[in-house]
């Protein structure tokens, strides 16, 4: 399923297997409602004079991707494809996508190592400092400030303002909360649920100097203060960005304290 969200962007979501798990042994959070709890996989189509694709979806999704893009392009070809990171939610359909749009353009990561055992020395490398012009809009690629692979990128998009974060500010959300804004379901992004991803997800947020973190945080808002927030494992925000992006702190306090928050399975 998609839903366009500016003209021209299109978000492409797979709602994932049921977590409901997560809570097993612990205290439900307040947010949650005694029902099936996704954490989701997002993909992001570009279309305008050129088309391009942030990221893949997981092989579980791979005929309704297909479906999605075949609708939404209405007979334009696939320009770029872009893989934010070699994992199986981001670049499970990557070959199969390429397959489907044979004179694509795959992009990749420069940052890291191992590139060849992707089949990634193949693409384009982008990072910090390189652009695809789109014809109307231009997306922009940096380093991957917070990550869960050493092989990660991070995409802006101009006319938006837009910031692609990838993993990071995941947080899951019920069946009937799908392709819904922030502000459009109860009890937005709560910090209680930014922990439940990133307390899973990017456990390793036990281990860092949470005060230098939270520096990190405040030079993002500073460098990005972006309109809309765009997350491969969450919601987008379409309203109070930055205010969103602060909500981040405290899950880094509360991770660090704690350590690794139950299990994904």
């Amino acid at each position: 399923m998609y839903r366009e969200i500016e003209p021209g962007i299109f978000w492409i979501q797979e709602l994932g297997p049921d977590r409901t798990e997560m809570f097993v042994g612990e205290d439900p959070p307040e947010w949650y409602r005694d029902d099936v709890v996704r954490i989701p996989q997002c993909a992001y189509l570009l279309v305008d004079e050129e088309t391009l694709l942030f990221d893949t979806l997981s092989p579980a999704a791979t005929e309704a991707l297909l479906e999605d893009l075949a609708e939404i392009l209405e007979g334009k070809s696939l320009d770029h494809l872009v893989v934010s990171h070699p994992d199986v939610p981001h670049a499970g359909n990557t070959w199969r996508v390429l397959e489907e749009y044979p004179d694509c353009s795959l992009v990749a990561p420069r940052y890291g190592q191992g590139h060849a055992l992707y089949h990634l020395d193949e693409a384009r490398l982008v990072g910090e400092g390189d652009s695809i012009d789109l014809g109307g809009r231009t997306v922009a690629f940096h380093e991957a400030t917070f990550l869960d692979a050493p092989v990660s990128l991070w995409m802006t998009e101009e006319t938006t303002n837009a910031l692609f974060p990838v993993d990071w500010f995941g947080f899951p959300h019920h069946d009937e909360e799908r392709l819904s804004f922030v502000d459009e379901i109860e009890g937005d992004a709560t910090v209680d649920r930014l922990v439940a991803f990133h307390g899973r997800v990017m456990f390793w947020y036990q281990y860092v100097d949470a005060g230098k973190v939270r520096r990190e945080i405040d030079r993002l808002i500073a460098e990005y203060d972006p309109d809309l927030l765009a997350p491969a494992h969450g919601l987008i925000v379409r309203e109070d960005a930055t205010e969103y992006m602060e909500r981040m702190k405290p899950v880094v306090d509360v991770v660090s304290e704690k350590g690794r928050v139950g299990t994904l399975g």
